[in-house]
């Protein structure tokens, strides 16, 4: 059996420098990239903090981690089904604000019940930032032939903020006095620098209106 293969009459583009002159594009990766960079801070280190914090043993510590990226996996789904009734923007922007609040919620927990609830609704809340994005990205972009132009070159910027956020958090804590504020704090500060981005991205697309699917 034959198969016929259809090629482009042109080669789409490596990078897409308009994409910058859009406001909307430029802010929505400025909020991702530092999203990224505060974001997975507690997965990393959430199996520490509960073996120096709330007095668990290490076997229990270890399960605070698969408790978070379980929670994830729903925040990954559910938020982007509503997402498809109120807009990808619309659904992100909560989770955002919700992650930074738990973020700064974080520093008081000091035991067991107290860090597992966390771990759950950090890790729903933070799954949409998995889900949502190439959503956000789509809607932003007015040729859809870019659209993965324009998500490899939003990731990219995302990617370093990933590089970078966990080594910063991990010379901000001590390990041997068991100090996590610094970070805790660090991790609050760039999430709510990204809710700010990301409104602001809603903002100059369709304004303050709240009803704009978006």
């Amino acid at each position: 059996m034959a198969l016929a293969v259809v090629q482009s009459s042109h080669k789409r583009k490596i990078i897409d420098l308009d994409a910058w002159r859009y406001l909307p594009c430029t802010l929505f990766t400025a909020s991702l990239l530092l999203s990224f960079v505060g974001l997975y801070i507690p997965f990393f280190y959430i199996t520490s903090y509960a073996r120096l914090k709330t007095g668990a043993d290490s076997q229990l510590s270890f399960y605070f981690l698969a408790i978070i990226n379980a929670a994830s996996a729903f925040g990954r789904t559910l938020p982007s089904l509503f997402a498809d009734k109120v807009g990808p923007v619309n659904m992100l922007i909560p989770c955002i604000a919700a992650t930074a609040i738990l973020a700064f919620c974080w520093i008081p927990v000091h035991d067991v019940g107290g860090l597992t609830a966390f771990a759950v609704l950090y890790g729903f809340f933070s799954g949409s930032f998995v889900s949502l994005p190439p959503s956000v990205i789509s809607i932003l972009c007015p040729d859809m032939s870019l659209v993965g132009t324009r998500m490899g070159m939003t990731f990219t910027f995302g990617a370093l903020g990933l590089l970078i956020g966990n080594p910063i958090a991990g010379a901000l804590l001590d390990l041997q006095t068991g100090e996590f504020v610094q970070a805790q704090i660090f991790c609050g500060v760039t999430v709510f620098g990204a809710l700010a981005l990301c409104t602001g991205c809603r903002y100059t697309k369709v304004g303050f209106t709240l009803r704009v699917k978006t």
